[in-house]
């Protein structure tokens, strides 16, 4: 949770705006209210909380006036490739090859590596997290759904800073 402290940290220094959204789950809204609580409260004024009121519509309404998008493998990670709008997807233990979001106009059989810390095709960006494991299928380190991916939680700021910066050629 730390690292999407420093992520949100250095977005809004840059004087951008950050849009937190998530599905209306249990698990997701606690998810997004732990990060909100680390912020401190003069961050917290330039984050919009969106959490679980937004209709995918809306969503792509959203996503498609954003600067850009960070999130992890979901189906709104999909929706702002689809927008075409500069996507950074971090992935853990899903493969890309089988779950990235599709590059509007590839016209090629893969647009990504099953393994690569970075890759970038057309305006989407893959990070993926260290690690032999990676990807390894499974749902959370200890293929439970409550389980950590550590290989998540090992995704430096800095690669996503980085990433942002080469996305919005800032």
């Amino acid at each position: 949770l730390a690292y999407w402290q420093t992520l949100i940290t250095w977005i809004v220094k840059q004087g951008w705006q950050v849009v937190l959204s998530a599905s209306p789950a249990k698990q997701d809204l606690q998810l997004n209210h732990d990060i909100l609580s680390l912020l401190d409260p003069q961050i917290r004024q330039h984050v919009v909380n969106t959490l679980g009121e937004l209709s995918i519509p809306q969503a792509g309404t959203l996503i498609r006036g954003a600067l850009a998008y960070v999130g992890v493998d979901t189906s709104i990670t999909h929706l702002a490739a689809a927008c075409n709008t500069p996507t950074i997807a971090l992935f853990g233990p899903t493969p890309p090859t089988n779950f990235g979001p599709w590059p509007n106009g590839f016209m090629g059989e893969q647009p990504y590596a099953l393994r690569a810390r970075s890759q970038t095709v057309g305006n989407i960006t893959i990070l993926q997290g260290p690690g032999e494991c990676v990807p390894c299928r499974k749902a959370g380190c200890e293929d439970k759904a409550s389980s950590n991916s550590e290989c998540l939680d090992h995704l430096e700021p800095s690669q996503v800073i980085e990433a942002l910066q080469r996305a919005t050629q800032q």
